[in-house]
């Protein structure tokens, strides 16, 4: 009972109180840090992957169909440039139309003419533009102050026939 009315064992639990408080104040302060960083860096992982798999869907899309006279860059009113496959063999009549609208990349794979309805949603993506000259296609993405821009190579351009001299 003394050594509660001790004004020095007062004085040390308030110092270690005081301690405690700070010390938790330093350990939210670096939680909060700590998460705000970690969702920057998620949110900046996932553009630049959006980023890619924009490219990357598109790229597997001219590989996949690199056929003569089937690959067009088309400019509507209500999407802009839009990317235009025709499809031949067991496909012949159909088309992908790939296009942004909306802050997202699209694709339309259809036997009718484009329509935003019958569309799929790829992935998110700020804009997309797209140019066709000679064998060349470059395509740019945007998204969040980010963008790539990847030229990709129309080898069928030019009809190849081969046996022929």
């Amino acid at each position: 009972m003394q050594m509660m009315n001790n004004p020095r064992y007062s004085i040390e639990t308030l110092m270690v109180t005081v301690l405690l408080i700070i010390f938790s104040i330093i350990i939210a302060v670096l939680i909060f840090r700590g998460s705000s960083s970690y969702q920057n860096t998620i949110s900046s992982k996932e553009t630049d992957e959006n980023i890619r798999i924009a490219l990357s869907f598109i790229d597997m899309k001219i590989k996949q169909n690199d056929i003569a006279n089937r690959i067009s860059v088309d400019e509507y009113d209500e999407f802009g440039k839009v990317l235009t496959i025709a499809y031949g063999g067991e496909e012949d009549g159909l088309y992908s139309y790939i296009y942004h609208k909306g802050g997202a990349l699209y694709e339309c794979y259809t036997d009718m003419p484009l329509d935003h309805s019958l569309s799929g949603k790829v992935v998110d993506v700020d804009d997309i533009s797209m140019a066709l000259s000679d064998e060349l296609l470059t395509i740019t993405v945007t998204s969040k102050g980010k963008s790539l821009t990847k030229k990709s190579a129309i080898r069928s351009i030019y009809e190849v026939v081969y046996g022929e001299e």
